[in-house]
């Protein structure tokens, strides 16, 4: 099961998950991406292991919103794709 924890940092907030993220936690990771009030966000996948369909699906919906978004935790073969999605590699992450 995804837990889903909020926290701040300065000039930041972080969603920090843990457990499995599956293709069917996807679209509510999305959601709640987009409820957050923050300037920058960051997805933080260290503790949680990462279906590629998720990430996919993921990558598609986030791509449409246009946040200010980084991701840490994720392995170089995830980043890759990312990029192949079209997201940019964060720096300094």
């Amino acid at each position: 099961m995804l837990n889903i924890d909020r926290t701040e940092e300065p000039g930041r907030c972080v969603l920090r998950l843990r457990g499995p993220l599956r293709l069917s936690d996807a679209r509510d990771l999305f959601e709640r991406a987009l409820h957050q009030d923050c300037d920058r966000l960051i997805l933080d996948f260290t503790a949680s292991e990462v279906e590629d369909g998720a990430l996919f699906a993921l990558a598609e919906l986030l791509g449409q919103a246009h946040l200010r978004l980084a991701v840490r935790g994720l392995r170089q073969r995830q980043l890759r794709l990312l990029e192949y999605l079209g997201a940019a590699r964060p720096a300094g992450l």
